[in-house]
């Protein structure tokens, strides 16, 4: 046995005993991603009262308040339909979810009690979630404007074309023809080893209370499965529906396009309309959708989002573009 057979040999077996361990067993990466992590190191809880936020530098909304998420599990990711989710997110759980009076909103601490459904051992079904849609940036038939910024990075696609997207319909980022949800495994868990579809039996339900929260995110995306993690001390991640608003103050009247990103399915409201919905089993990518025109009133702009997520990570982000397709800076944002 030469010597350089020796080495490689060596080095072979060293390899293969720290992959196993003492007990045999190999480390997850996927739990390890997913384990409970502390609340603060996303987010800052505000008070009713604090002092008025700005955008960031590239223009995202990082203060928004947020109720404790509503029990919505699915063994998969490939029920989001635009049906579905057109049901299951303008669904009112609670007396006031989704007025429209600035003087009646929540504040943080108040609590409501919601009946939803029980979660469903398991968690996660098959890889449902594990491709978790379409990969961020340019996927697999994926066209995305130009400009936006590929895989969510905040600071890229500063500046839009000329008179971006005009009365294209609600949340198409892809082109028409596009497969919806087949990126990664997400839509083939969902479907072959997720279970797909809710059972037909009738679910059992639950009551919770659930409190809101003002917060101030410390990245440019809503981490909002780690606000699940944080508020219900790890019991709660996946098969959730999450409800957010934030009011945008302005100086007068502005024409501007809300774009926003989600994992997975959303739908987003101005003022009460409905302007956006980003459907299917998806990834957030930061201007994954954009509204048409919106007229801002002078003062203050009621802006709301609706996320649900299956066996995934889920998560949120958004900012406004002026018409020129330049990001629009010139407000301040509150929680009342």
């Amino acid at each position: 046995m030469n010597r350089n057979f020796k080495l490689i040999l060596a080095v072979g077996m060293t390899a293969v005993l720290v992959g196993c361990g003492s007990n045999g067993s190999t480390i997850d990466p996927q739990r390890i991603a997913n384990r409970n992590v502390e609340f603060d190191q996303y987010f800052t809880e505000i008070k009713a009262d604090a002092a008025p936020a700005k955008p960031d530098e590239n223009g995202f909304i990082r203060r928004w308040t947020i109720i404790e998420p509503i029990n919505k599990p699915n063994s998969g990711n490939t029920v989001f339909t635009d049906s579905y989710i057109q049901a299951e997110l303008t669904k009112e759980y609670f007396k006031g979810q989704f007025t429209n009076d600035i003087n009646a909103l929540p504040k943080t601490g108040d609590q409501v009690i919601v009946e939803s459904e029980a979660p469903r051992a398991g968690g996660r079904g098959g890889f449902g979630g594990f491709g978790g849609g379409a990969p961020q940036g340019a996927g697999a038939g994926q066209a995305r404007p130009q400009g936006a910024p590929g895989a969510g990075a905040p600071g890229a696609g500063q500046a839009r074309p000329q008179g971006a997207p005009q009365g294209a319909p609600q949340g198409q980022g892809r082109p028409q023809g596009a497969p919806q949800g087949m990126g990664g495994f997400g839509g083939f868990g969902g479907g072959m080893m997720g279970g797909g579809a809710p059972a037909a039996a009738a679910p059992s339900m639950v009551k919770d209370t659930l409190e809101w929260h003002s917060v101030d995110s410390k990245l440019f995306n809503i981490k909002l499965i780690r606000f699940a993690q944080g508020t219900s001390n790890g019991q709660k991640r996946y098969g959730l529906i999450f409800n957010a608003f934030t009011v945008i103050n302005v100086d007068q009247d502005v024409v501007v396009r809300l774009a926003a990103g989600s994992n997975a399915s959303s739908i987003w409201w101005v003022n009460g309309e409905k302007v956006l919905t980003l459907q299917a089993d998806r990834r957030m990518v930061a201007d994954d959708g954009m509204s048409k025109r919106i007229t801002l009133k002078k003062g203050k702009n009621l802006v709301r989002a609706a996320v649900i997520n299956g066996p995934g990570m889920s998560d949120m982000c958004a900012r406004l573009y002026n018409e020129d397709g330049t990001i629009f800076k010139n407000y301040t944002i509150t929680n009342n």
